[in-house]
């Protein structure tokens, strides 16, 4: 499968729609919705980059809600709206948005590196050369400015991944 990371901006009739469907397999018809608007304004890829940036911004493994609040939220959010083997939406509410975006806000480079080398000792099989590491902070920075923009819109958001 491709793993692909995305966030989704949510409107209040979307986050609405969201906890209608809380844990539940309509979940993934919603989300697959979402994912295919054409909104692309309220819609950002994190690529397979997700992986690595959750390591980074949390304890170094890829347990949801491992490591610091608010950066272990960026990815995985504060509620997980549904997880199986092969896919995962979890939501973080307006203030949690907020709450992210400013501990992101906050990461400097030369913090996300040094936490991005030394991944391989949690665990992480991917690549951490220099080529690698350019990856995930080119992910990390949109994926930083994007939640900037919605904390600023007051809306919620949805992470998604299909494993």
């Amino acid at each position: 499968m491709s793993c692909l990371g995305v966030h989704i901006a949510l409107t209040a009739e979307q986050e609405q729609d969201v906890w209608t469907h809380f844990y539940d397999e309509t979940i993934l018809d919603l989300v697959e919705a979402l994912r295919a608007d054409d909104d692309e304004e309220h819609r950002q890829r994190t690529d397979k980059a997700w992986d690595p940036i959750h390591r980074c911004l949390s304890d170094g493994t890829l347990v949801w809600d491992a490591g610091r609040w608010p950066l272990r939220g960026a990815i995985l959010g504060s509620e997980s709206l549904y997880f199986s083997g092969d896919f995962v939406v979890m939501l973080l509410e307006r203030g949690e948005v907020v709450e992210v975006a400013g501990a992101l806000d906050a990461v400097t480079q030369e913090w996300f590196r040094e936490r991005f080398l030394a991944l391989p000792g949690h665990g992480y099989q991917g690549a951490t050369d220099e080529d690698a590491f350019d990856y995930t902070w080119y992910w990390f920075e949109r994926m930083r400015a994007f939640f900037r923009k919605t904390a600023d819109e007051g809306r919620a958001m949805l992470f998604t991944a299909d494993q």
